[in-house]
């Protein structure tokens, strides 16, 4: 198979960077649709390249862009983990919008799929609330949800980040965060455990420069509104009723509370009436796309694609 791995750039809502983005095609396969990656917090898109050339000989164009602070949508190193001085969980959004539009003008015709994991699932459900239109279906993949108790800390972020400023390492809060999500993992062998239980996957995410960074005071913040934006009761109702959803996680991922969160954010949806599939997998962690039974799940979701794509061409016949 031929596929064709592009990389390119384009401007940042922000005004002030060029965000990278990949492209994967299989020059030798018809295009069926586009499907578009919003990759998680400390990483980036290239983490993507098995999954997305999976995707492309299917018929899939693949696309997908590093996040404002990640990859090589960075101005310098020091930039790893800061989006933006006010509303950088804004501007991450609208930056998946600009890539979508840049796509979307290329392939008109073609269904569009946006899939995102961890924080690019909680950045894919607020495109999905404020775009959802354009879209065929949206799969969200290692999300969770924040307990309504907490949303007082977004206020308490504000205080300390106008005081000490974005640009500040939060290291001290990403070290406890590892350990609140290495807890339920007796004898870790690393502090990010939980990620994986691929030891070959934790490796390789240790051994990336671009991976495992802690984010600065101001990225942290963004993760925190933009999960409390998908948090609240009106975030499934502002999703449209009709969008194919598909929420997938590991069933022991410290981030979705090992499937609770996932299944609240169904709950969620089906009050709002929409009716998403959930799977969740036995012994899987947070890094579904990585773990060791990763071919099930890439069958999973092209099954789940295939079936949406299919309901499609018999809704226009």
């Amino acid at each position: 198979m031929a596929i064709i791995h592009k990389e390119a750039y384009f401007n940042s809502s922000t005004g002030k960077n060029k965000i990278h983005c990949v492209i994967w095609e299989n020059n030798e396969v018809n295009p069926i649709a586009v499907f578009q990656i919003a990759h998680g917090m400390s990483e980036h898109i290239e983490r993507y390249d098995d999954f997305a050339c999976f995707l492309a000989d299917h018929g899939f164009i693949v696309c997908g862009n590093d996040h404002l602070g990640h990859g090589k949508s960075v101005n310098s190193l020091d930039d790893l983990g800061y989006m933006d001085d006010k509303n950088g969980h804004i501007r991450m959004v609208d930056d998946m919008h600009i890539l979508h539009n840049i796509m979307h003008k290329r392939y008109p015709d073609l269904p569009y799929f946006l899939f995102g994991h961890s924080m690019g699932s909680f950045l894919a459900r607020s495109y999905a609330a404020h775009f959802g239109k354009e879209l065929a279906g949206a799969i969200f993949c290692g999300t969770g949800e924040l307990p309504a108790s907490l949303e007082g800390i977004v206020s308490a972020f504000d205080k300390i980040v106008d005081k000490i400023g974005p640009h500040a390492n939060a290291d001290l809060l990403f070290k406890i965060g590892n350990g609140v999500f290495n807890a339920q993992f007796k004898n870790p062998r690393t502090n990010i455990d939980w990620i994986s239980t691929s030891e070959e996957n934790l490796d390789r995410y240790i051994d990336d420069p671009l991976c495992g960074f802690n984010f600065k005071l101001g990225g942290t913040r963004d993760v925190v509104r933009i999960l409390m934006e998908v948090s609240r009761k009106d975030w499934a109702q502002k999703v449209p009723q009709d969008l194919p959803i598909m929420l997938i996680s590991g069933a022991k991922d410290s981030v979705g509370f090992n499937g609770r969160g996932v299944l609240a954010v169904s709950d969620n949806l089906e009050l709002a009436g929409n009716e998403p599939t959930v799977i969740l997998y036995p012994n899987d962690r947070h890094e579904i796309l990585n773990e060791n039974d990763h071919e099930k799940i890439y069958n999973d979701i092209m099954k789940w694609l295939d079936g949406v794509l299919a309901a499609r061409m018999e809704q226009s016949a």
